[in-house]
Order: structure tokens, then C-alpha cells, then sequence
């Protein structure tokens, strides 16, 4: 039985930060790290990105806490994906979403509805094949936050904003798409944050929805079969280099210690050196941008089979024990705006 890993959706790269922010408490250490991507490999990412990394008397950190009814639901923050949901059941956990805040800002939460298909027959071995809306189809998002560096249990959450679908009654139980096959509306909130992560990354992205989409194409091709060949190799250095942007505004958006960097990083080393490791072919995809044009990704056409829906083209599948397992990775990519041009780009992941 195959099982699919969860990867985090991780951001990206060179970032500029508040300056009024703590100072490391070992300057001297970062003296002999790595200045250059060039100079990135496995043995010193972690410390490079420790190294930048900026802590506060305050870290907020946002959660959606997320429930639904009678749907099956995608959630993007600032029109980057964070959760989906195809199967009948909830989540249980506040979802993490600081790694798509990129500064202190009025946020953007996008929510895609869809019927549930053949879920309440294959849960309850009774019923029809629902390909429409209903009246009854509902989502409710809260907004919390708490702050890293105080207390963390559902006491000391603050309540940033609550939203539910839209309805179309005075009591709010008759939903604005009843009768369509999908459903999308937007809310907002504003995210007070003391870092700013929105300079050189898929914040300040060039829109490749410009570009000619034959080049882009191929360019993204050329990027994701390098990407799973060098994985594949088990070339720690190369992986390291990639993932070494998205690493650090991911490790600035927690705040996270250079233990949990640490962590971050031995979750790919694990698979790095396992030599089961099979690259999947490329193919059934489709083109599609997030961040308002600026990121591209090459995803899955199969909608039909949970397995592949919305996942990423480029993947391995490898083996556990006796368990088969897939590993979709987050490549989704950007052009930096600085030096780009429609015919010359260089495209970095996000």
C-alpha cells in the first residue's frame, strides 16, 4: 500500500529582515559560514541558516482552524496553497500558515469548494453520487494566534477573526453556491509580524504568466527532472543548495531553533540515503500559477484519484520496510524580478 509523505510547503529564500531585530547571540560563529549559494552544502546549511535567523520578545504565529460540511475543500493564503481536503473527515490540529505570511499586511485566505463526489458511498455503502453543491455545504475558518515565546494551549489562543461560507438566507443556513460544481470566495485578516520576508522571494516575483508558456514549460521540465535525478543520486550537496532559500524563510516565519532547522533537514537526509529511491516519470500534468502569476507549478491532472489530486509532477516513490511509499515534492517555482526579462530567467523554488 502506498503512503504519501507530508512535506511542509516551504517558502522561499534571500530575505530582508526588521532591523530591530535580536542580534545572534554567538556574532563570531558567522564568520566562517558560507556568503554565496555556491558555498551551500549539507554539512553547513544548517548552521548558515541558524546563523540568519532573527529572534524576538514577541513571535506571533497564525493558524486556521479549519471545519467543513458537505464539501471537500483547497486553502490558500495570499494565493499560495496550505491545506486540502478530500475525504469526509476534519482537521483536527490548527493549521500552520506563517511560512505564506511574508510581512506585517492585510492577508489573503482563498477558499475552493467542491462536492463530495462518491465519499458518503465509499464511507457508508449507501447513497448517491453528489456532483453539485448543496444547500447544507458549509465551511467555517477561525483565525488564531499565539505567540511562540509564551504559552501554547488553546487558553492562550487569540481569536484573530472567525468566517463561514457565504449563505443567502437571514439565518445563514442556505449556501451561496447551492446547485454549482464549485465554489470559491475570499476573506481577510491583517497578520502583524516582526520579520518582512517579501524582498527577493515569490513576494517580489516577476509574473510568469507573461513569459511564453512553451519556454516556461520547458524550463520547469528541465528543472524538476535535474531536481529528482540529483535527489535520486542521493546528492546531499545539490538538494541542500535548492532548498537552502525556502529553508530560511521557513526557519524565519517559526522562528525555529537550530535544533528544529536541524530537524527540517533530517527528514530529507533520511530519504536522501535511502537507496529504494524509484524518480517517476513526468507526465499527465498541467501548468498552473499561484501568487498572482509569479509561481509556477507543474501538477497532476488526475483530479479523480486522491493519490495524485493537486500534487506535484515531480516525485519519487521509494521503499520502507514493506511499505511503498511517494514522496510529492514542493517545487513550486518563481523568476526574481531583479535582472528578469521574458526571454532570459532563472527560475528558483519557492
Amino acid at each position: 500500500m502506498k503512503i504519501i509523505d507530508k512535506l511542509v510547503f516551504l517558502t522561499v529564500g534571500f530575505c530582508t529582515l526588521l532591523a530591530c531585530a535580536q542580534q545572534p547571540k554567538d556574532a563570531k560563529a558567522t564568520t566562517a559560514l558560507p556568503t554565496a549559494i555556491e558555498e551551500i552544502n549539507s554539512e553547513n546549511m544548517v548552521s548558515a541558516i541558524s546563523a540568519k535567523v532573527k529572534r524576538y520578545d514577541e513571535e506571533p504565529l497564525y493558524y486556521l482552524r479549519i471545519g467543513k460540511e458537505n464539501c471537500i475543500i483547497e486553502v490558500l493564503v495570499n494565493d499560495m496553497p496550505v491545506y486540502k481536503s478530500y475525504e469526509l473527515s476534519n482537521l483536527a490540529s490548527p493549521l500552520e500558515i506563517n511560512h505564506n505570511i511574508l510581512k506585517s499586511d492585510t492577508q489573503t485566505v482563498t477558499v475552493r469548494m467542491y462536492p463530495v463526489g462518491d465519499l458518503i458511498k465509499e464511507e457508508y455503502e449507501y447513497g448517491e453520487t453528489i456532483t453539485q453543491l448543496g444547500d447544507a455545504s458549509n465551511v467555517s475558518i477561525r483565525v488564531i494566534q499565539l505567540d511562540k515565546q509564551g504559552a501554547m494551549g488553546l487558553n492562550d489562543e487569540l481569536e484573530v477573526l472567525e468566517h463561514k461560507s457565504p449563505t443567502t438566507d437571514a439565518n445563514g443556513e442556505v449556501f451561496a453556491g447551492t446547485g454549482l460544481p464549485f465554489y470559491e470566495y475570499t476573506f481577510e485578516f491583517f497578520a502583524k509580524v516582526p520579520y518582512d520576508l517579501s524582498e527577493n522571494s515569490w513576494g517580489d516575483a516577476a509574473d510568469l504568466s507573461t513569459v511564453d508558456q512553451d519556454v516556461l514549460e520547458q524550463k520547469m521540465l528541465d528543472y524538476y527532472k535535474t531536481f529528482l535525478k540529483e535527489y535520486k543520486k542521493g546528492n546531499k550537496d545539490f538538494i541542500a543548495q535548492k532548498y537552502y532559500q525556502s529553508f530560511y524563510v521557513q526557519a524565519q516565519a517559526y522562528y525555529k531553533s537550530k535544533n528544529e532547522i536541524q530537524e527540517m533537514w533530517d527528514e530529507h537526509l533520511e530519504l536522501l540515503n535511502n537507496n529504494t529511491i524509484m524518480a517517476q516519470a513526468i507526465k499527465d500534468y498541467e501548468l498552473v500559477f499561484y501568487a498572482q502569476g509569479g509561481v509556477a507549478f507543474l501538477r497532476h491532472k488526475n483530479k479523480e484519484d486522491i493519490y495524485y489530486r493537486n500534487k506535484c509532477a515531480g516525485y519519487v516513490e521509494y521503499f520502507r520496510g514493506d511499505d511503498e511509499r511517494g514522496r510529492f515534492f514542493g517545487l513550486y517555482l518563481y523568476a526574481p524580478k531583479k535582472g528578469f526579462s521574458k526571454k532570459e530567467f532563472t527560475l528558483i523554488m519557492s
